[in-house]
């Protein structure tokens, strides 16, 4: 029995965590219910709430990973920025250049 509320504390105190988390992107307050369940006899609530556990990592899990690139880089992404610093790079050039001159 002492096992069975260790486990069951140890689902709570990950859920807890989980909520702590992610507590400052609720924008909703809910009431929450407090239920006691026996992990050592089949229950629906436990088995709810273990799905919806596993759910929360994986969708947890997603959003740590990278997006995946959707396909091949579109032609001249980042190029504006390149040519801007080539420009400036020959406009102080030539203004050194003209200085040189004087």
């Amino acid at each position: 029995m002492l096992r069975a509320l260790s486990d069951c504390t140890s689902e709570f105190i990950k859920l807890s965590i989980q909520f702590d988390e992610q507590k400052d992107q609720v924008a909703v307050e809910q009431i929450l219910r407090v239920v006691f369940i026996d992990p050592e006899c089949p229950n629906p609530a436990l088995e709810k709430l273990k799905r919806q556990l596993a759910e929360a990592e994986a969708q947890l899990e997603a959003r740590k990973k990278p997006p995946e690139e959707a396909g091949p880089r579109v032609v001249g992404e980042g190029l504006v920025i390149d040519e801007w610093k080539e420009r400036r790079e020959r406009y102080l050039a030539q203004q050194q250049i003209d200085v040189d001159s004087v």
